[in-house]
């Protein structure tokens, strides 16, 4: 059971709703009262079985990879997209041991590949997604898994895919997100449709006693000055995006093919850098390729926190340099953001000017044909079929 959407803000053609709670997680056929959404069990079966969820690896614990995986509801498909070493230890044959042991002992379906197998190299070659390539094969980057993830998702013929990331150390959390990304496509009922989830907590394991943190460090940044520079443009103050940097996040196959992407760490704020530009600040220029529809963009909060392994401070501001950089670099970029931005940059020992995003078309792709070939050449790429 989930609040019923209510307040929006909108952009152009984009609808993006404020932050929407879960009430329950589950509601075992109440059908609830007032302003509630809950969705019939046979219902959420039928959207479920036309999801794809992508978890995107690297040099993760198997067994936090293995619960994670253990969380999605039987009938979704599971896409492991994985970027993990292959030497001096083989992870990736570790991961692929895994996944036919969770085949063997469930029957789900699973699809698990490597993201740097040179046959992707070789089928990507002379498409716009060309660039994704170095030295032969696809970046290592998270943004490119997921747009692989997408790829194979789009040829299977599925409808809608989510990403879960494979560091959640409580497997009921990665259980919820797909309830929620279920729930979301069905009450949105829009072909143009983003969930994008926002953590109550969020705790890493470290050393010391777990700290349950209401927002992420790069988030909070990220989405303060993202908020400060749609306020510019519309002359009306808003703090609607609560979920800049959510990594675990739904749409639908027809937004996914449509909007552009990004590598690396700055994926997820790019997502919604992207659909701004092109539909809000470009929509009079013909920018849009969604004009017949709106894109409908919820932000749902779950009532699990996202416990995770600590990654230190290089890391974060590793995260926050590249995801500042898809503002400073975008039409949204006015000399006041790029001030803001620099002085963030500043507080974590960053002098430079961000980094550009790495940006991917993919709208003239053929899934189906570049994963024919890829499953035909490739001994990387393992389908697991649902029995």
């Amino acid at each position: 059971m989930i609040e019923s959407p209510r307040k929006f803000e909108g952009f152009g053609s984009i609808n993006i709703f404020d932050l929407i709670r879960v009430l329950e997680i589950d509601t075992l056929g109440y059908k609830g009262f007032g302003e509630v959404f809950t969705a019939n069990k046979d219902l959420l079966i039928d959207y479920a079985t036309r999801t794809a969820i992508v978890i995107p690896v690297k040099d993760e614990e198997l067994l936090t990879l293995e619960g994670v995986i253990s969380a999605i509801p039987h009938v979704s498909l599971v896409i492991v997209v994985s970027a993990s070493s292959r030497e001096p230890v083989d992870r990736y044959a570790d991961e692929v041991d895994l996944v036919r042991s969770i085949h063997r002992n469930t029957r789900r379906g699973i699809i698990i590949l490597h993201q740097q197998d040179p046959v992707w190299g070789e089928a990507l070659k002379g498409t716009s997604l060309e660039k994704m390539i170095s030295g032969g094969k696809v970046r290592s980057g998270k943004g490119e898994g997921m747009i692989l993830g997408i790829l194979t998702a789009a040829a299977f013929g599925y409808k809608y895919v989510g990403f879960i990331d494979s560091d959640n150390y409580v497997p009921g959390s990665a259980y919820e997100y797909a309830m929620i990304y279920y729930s979301g496509f069905l009450m949105s009922e829009s072909k143009y449709a983003m969930i994008r989830i926002k953590w109550p907590y969020k705790g890493k394991l470290a050393s010391s006693d777990i700290y349950l943190r209401k927002r992420g460090r790069v988030s909070s940044i990220t989405e303060s000055i993202l908020n400060y520079a749609l306020s510019l443009y519309r002359k009306y103050e808003t703090d609607i995006i609560k979920t800049a940097n959510s990594g675990e996040h739904a749409l639908t196959i027809d937004l996914a093919l449509k909007m552009k992407w990004s590598g690396g760490f700055a994926v997820e704020p790019y997502e919604l850098v992207n659909l701004i530009e092109m539909c809000y600040l470009g929509l009079e220029d013909g920018d849009c390729p969604i004009i017949s529809d709106k894109i409908k963009i919820y932000q749902i909060e779950s009532r699990n926190p996202h416990i995770h392994a600590e990654r230190g401070d290089e890391h974060i501001a590793d995260m926050l340099n590249f995801s500042l950089g898809t503002i400073y670099h975008s039409k949204l970029g006015l000399d006041q953001v790029k001030e803001r931005i620099r002085k963030a940059l500043e507080e974590y020992g960053i002098r430079d000017e961000p980094p550009r995003p790495r940006i991917y078309d993919l709208s003239d792709l053929e899934p189906t044909k570049v994963l024919e070939k890829i499953i035909s050449i490739s001994s990387d790429v393992h389908y697991f079929e649902p029995k």
